[in-house]
């Protein structure tokens, strides 16, 4: 059906009119452009600016891109329009949406116009500024028809607007971190009872930082969606440059999920009163207990599922009227599965390995999320992959105990550390086949030492010593009372 163009279609006819019409240059000016003209040495290039060592912020950018695309249809505007699609989809894949504004415009561009003005140079200028930016150049090169069919077939050259998304974020694991379920309304911590909703909505936040810090996701962000759609919204309508037209539709989808439930989570205030005193005795205890999925959204396959939980040291039973700082106590709790949640995801998608090793000196793989300065960690060297007679599913590679690291320094992405209780000749194991386990217990050798040494002598030991007949010594009275217990 042809759309009313009144005042846009005249317009076109007196620049298409104007285009065909090209004055010949005069004699004097094609005499003078016969004669000849000494060669010029070109300048020498410069030289190309040095790479920043430090690269800026990649946010992607807009351009354009060259691309042929044929076309065909009943009339030849219903060709050239079929042709502009399909030199769309050529250079942006199925990334755009070509039922936006924008996309309209150049996909029914060619409608109102005839076959002569089609073919005339002027043309290009239409497409260009009806398109909106979807398409900034324009060429036909060829036209034919209709055939026997009535089917005219064309091929156009076109300059079609494209976003670059950055290079490094594309290649990323996709994250969503859903919103945190919870099965309570509030939480009681110390005196205080806190809404559930405020304590979910901190510790997914906090999640979301860490992961993103860690530099190994793409973490999309679900909570500012209207603000997002907002700015998509002003591209669309045409109140931005033509050239940001590109952004349209180059949203990322998540390869992962994460799902968590807040099953748990408390420091409550217990007491009893005591009747041969009249006292309350008083104390606290309580934790958390967190369950999660980390869900591939392609096949919905559940890759992680389990509970993570802690309890936080109970305070002493007291009748001196002991409380407790409800806002750090919260911290503490917030904290804790935080780093357990971003822990788990980072260990389930990317397991810590020895990236670079100097002798003992090694550098791992992740950073402050994952490890922790002073604690040691079991290593371990790969071997060969087994499979499954029955299905032929890979079963893993083999491993062998290797030594431990002791962590010396931390940063967002990498730690560095040194080995210690080498038992393999790990010169021989190849780059990436020595990776991070569970923390041991053991402590480093600097520490160990002063583990060692006799422990000072008490009071009591000295005057036991000094006693002459070699008998006990004199009991010490203890100084408990009622109110500690």
């Amino acid at each position: 059906m042809m759309k009313p163009y009144p005042l846009m279609f005249a317009a076109a006819c007196l620049v298409l009119a104007a285009c065909d019409k090209q004055d010949a240059p005069p004699p004097a000016a094609a005499a003078a452009s016969a004669v000849a003209v000494a060669p010029v040495a070109p300048a020498p290039a410069p030289a190309p600016a040095p790479a920043p060592m430090v690269a800026g912020l990649d946010v992607g950018k807009t351009g354009t891109q060259s691309t042929r695309a044929p076309g065909a249809g009943k009339s030849l505007a219903a060709a050239v329009n079929d042709a502009i699609r399909t030199a769309i989809l050529q250079v942006n894949g199925t990334a755009v949406d070509l039922s936006t504004q924008q996309f309209k415009f150049a996909l029914d561009v060619a409608t109102p116009y005839s076959e002569t003005n089609i073919r005339a140079t002027g043309f290009a200028d239409v497409v260009q500024q009806q398109s909106r930016g979807a398409i900034t150049g324009f060429k036909l090169e060829s036209a034919e028809g209709p055939d026997s069919s009535g089917v005219y077939k064309v091929w156009i050259d076109a300059q079609v607007a494209k976003y670059t998304p950055p290079e490094a974020e594309a290649k990323k694991i996709k994250l969503v971190v859903a919103p945190l379920r919870f099965d309570a309304k509030s939480f009681t911590v110390g005196g205080r009872s806190v809404p559930a909703a405020q304590v979910a909505q901190e510790i997914r936040a906090r999640v979301l930082e860490n992961l993103a810090q860690s530099g190994r996701f793409a973490v999309l962000d679900r909570e500012f969606d209207a603000e997002v759609q907002q700015e998509l919204d002003m591209v669309e309508s045409g109140q931005t440059p033509n050239s940001q037209f590109g952004k349209l539709g180059q949203a990322f989808s998540a390869d992962l999920i994460w799902i968590g439930r807040i099953r748990n989570l408390g420091y409550v205030r217990h007491s009893r009163e005591l009747r041969a005193t009249d006292r309350e005795l008083v104390s606290y205890s309580g934790g958390w207990a967190v369950s999660q999925k980390l869900v591939n959204v392609a096949t919905r396959q559940v890759l992680l599922a389990n509970s993570l939980q802690d309890q936080l040291p109970a305070t002493a039973p007291t009748t001196l009227g002991a409380t407790v700082d409800s806002d750090k106590t919260l911290a503490t709790i917030q904290n804790g599965i935080v780093q357990q949640v971003v822990s788990s995801i980072m260990a389930t998608s990317f397991p810590v390995s020895v990236v670079s090793r100097d002798g003992n000196a090694v550098i791992l793989s992740q950073g402050a999320n994952a490890l922790k300065v002073g604690t040691r960690y079991q290593v371990i060297a790969l071997g060969a992959e087994l499979k499954d007679p029955q299905t032929g599913q890979s079963l893993g590679r083999t491993e062998a105990p290797c030594c431990e690291v002791v962590i010396d320094r931390v940063t967002p992405t990498l730690s560095y550390g040194h080995l210690e209780a080498v038992t393999i000749a790990i010169d021989q194991v190849p780059a990436g086949g020595l990776l991070v386990r569970e923390a041991v217990n053991r402590k480093a050798s600097s520490q160990v030492a002063a583990a060692d040494a006799p422990p000072p002598k008490t009071a009591r030991a000295r005057r036991a010593e000094n006693d002459d007949m070699g008998g006990p010594a004199a009991p010490v009275k203890s100084k408990r009372s009622d109110a500690d217990w």
